[in-house]
Parts: C-alpha cells; structure tokens; sequence
C-alpha cells in the first residue's frame, strides 16, 4: 500500500495484491474529486433514471398480475408502456455508464500527467480529458451496441438450428457460448482503457491490443476483477436496500390479498420516498461500478507493462528528447 501522497503509477508490473489495493490507494488519495464529478453529471441523470426504473417495474408487476390472473386481460397499453419504461431505463443506463467512464478515465489520465494526487480540480483543468475520454467511451459503446446485435442474432439462429437438429442440442450450445464469453472477459474489460490512454490507436487497433493484453495476463486480470466485482457488489447493496425494501413492500400490499390494506403504498409520502430510494440505487450503482473503472484501468496498466515495457519505451523516447 503507497503512502497517501505518493503518486500511484499507471504503468507498473504489480502482483495480485497490489492490483486490488492500487484501486483503494487511487480512492483514498482521489475520492473527493471523483466523488465531486460523479454527482455533478450522475446524480441529475439518476433523478431521471429513478422514475424509468419505478414505472418499469410497475408496469412489469401490473403485466405479471395480468397474466397470473387471465391472460386476457393484458392490455396494449400495458405492454406498450413496460417496453416503453424498460428502453428508456437501459438508454439512461448507456449514458450513465458513458459519463462515467468519462468521470473516472478524464480524472485518472488528468492525474497521470501530474506529480501529485488530485485536489482542487477545477472543469477547466478536466474539460479536455472528460470529453475526450467521453468520445472514446461512446465509440466503445456503439461499438459493443453493434457487436451485442451481432452476437444476438447470431444466437438467435443458433437457437433455432440447434431446435430444428434436436432440442437438447440448444442446452450444450448456449453452455459452450457461456464458456466462450467468460473466456473473453479479460481482454473485452481492457479495450476501453487501452483506447483511452492510448491516444494514437485507432478503435481496431485499440480491440487488437485489449485482446492481446487480456490473454497475455488472464488468469491474473480474472481473479482480480472477479474479486472487485464481489467487493463492489457487496457495498452496492446497502444502496440498493432501501429500494428493494420499498418495493417489496409495496408489491406486497399490492397483492389485493384479503384483510389486507395495502392503499397506504400509494399515498405521497410513500411513492416520494419510493422515489428517493430509487435515486439512490442508480446513483449509488454507478459510484460503486466507478472503482471496478479504475481497477480496469490499473489491470491494463500492469498488462502494458509486463507485456510491453511501455516505462522503458517512454525514458528512451523522453532522453531522446532531451
């Protein structure tokens, strides 16, 4: 673990420890400007997400309702609107997880250029690296966008061939794929810092090395990521909490269950402090996700260095200079 002041190093050989505590150190010295940032453009976004997420789930236990009850009672309206809430939930998701990325990488490569922690960071000292890493992120999403369909169709007539040769078929195919994205998991988590720290490479290029990187380190970049994402996970809950209290209660009540009133759930008081919950779950989500950003950014620095010897490339690149 570095002292509080040191500066942490983007581009170190670390062993599996110091992998998972690097995150904490870049979070002990950093946390109030990330903390800062993250609000400023997170929090307005999940004042809206929160009221997608709670109409989304409406509608999902209207329809769940209506078809436990008859089927034909489902109504367009009802399905048109859970389809509706469910899109524009994982749209506000997509630019939440846009304007992270841009938060933390844009924070991280303004740190990088520096020789101490971070402090007073002012949107002039960061209005370069946010929007840049921005752009990046938004072609690495597009790009993952294009890819997912792909994927998704291409397990589509998968699924429909596998059906048509013999149905246990499909069982052992989407248990191979499963495999085959797990396998993936590593390189796929370090495309995006390699094309954000990499200004030179172009998004092929950035997909090529992030494989590349991720297969050469792993073993390594999947116990570690596997281990932040249970941590995060853990400390994602108690965010979460209030809401899955909350909702719960209310599905509950909203049984229609004999003997039991539950019209107190759709007074005021309740559905504001359902909303409230709900907007502390979506902003605590992404605060929480921030620290598996920083760990994959510290995973592709360790990889770049142990595969690469990016250091040694920049002292003999810098006395050439001199």
């Amino acid at each position: 673990m570095q002292s509080t002041d040191e500066k942490i190093k983007l581009y170190a050989v670390r062993d599996f420890g110091q992998r998972l505590t690097v995150v904490m150190d870049f979070l002990r010295q950093n946390w109030k400007p990330l903390l800062l940032y993250l609000t400023y453009f997170l929090l307005p976004l999940s004042l809206v997400q929160a009221l997608s997420l709670n109409s989304f789930m409406g509608d999902y236990m209207d329809l769940v309702g209506g078809m436990a009850q008859n089927a034909d009672d489902l109504s367009a309206f009802g399905i048109v609107s859970f389809v509706l809430n469910l899109l524009a939930f994982f749209g506000l998701y997509i630019v939440g997880a846009v304007l992270m990325y841009a938060v933390v990488y844009g924070l991280m490569r303004l740190y990088e250029r520096g020789n101490r922690r971070l402090t007073v960071v002012t949107w002039t000292d960061l209005k370069h690296d946010f929007f840049f890493s921005m752009k990046r992120s938004i072609i690495m999403m597009l790009t993952g966008v294009v890819l997912a369909i792909v994927l998704m169709v291409v397990l589509i007539v998968i699924g429909t061939l596998a059906v048509l040769v013999t149905p246990a078929l499909i069982i052992l195919v989407y248990i191979v794929l499963f495999a085959v994205l797990i396998f993936l998991g590593p390189p796929l988590s370090l495309i995006t810092p390699v094309y954000v720290f990499e200004e030179d490479l172009s998004i092929v290029e950035a997909i090529q090395k992030g494989f590349r990187l991720g297969f050469g380190t792993w073993l390594g970049t999947v116990g570690v990521m596997f281990v932040l994402a249970f941590i995060i996970n853990i400390v994602s809950q108690f965010t979460a909490l209030p809401w899955t209290i909350m909702f719960m209660v209310k599905t509950f009540f909203g049984l229609g269950l004999d003997g039991i009133d539950g019209s107190w759930t759709e007074n005021v008081f309740y559905t504001f402090g359902y909303y409230l919950t709900a907007v502390l779950q979506c902003f605590g989500g992404y605060v929480t996700s921030s620290a598996l950003v920083i760990g994959a950014a510290y995973l592709y620095g360790h990889a770049a260095e142990k595969l690469d010897n990016v250091t040694v490339d920049q002292n003999i690149r810098n006395f050439e200079n001199l």
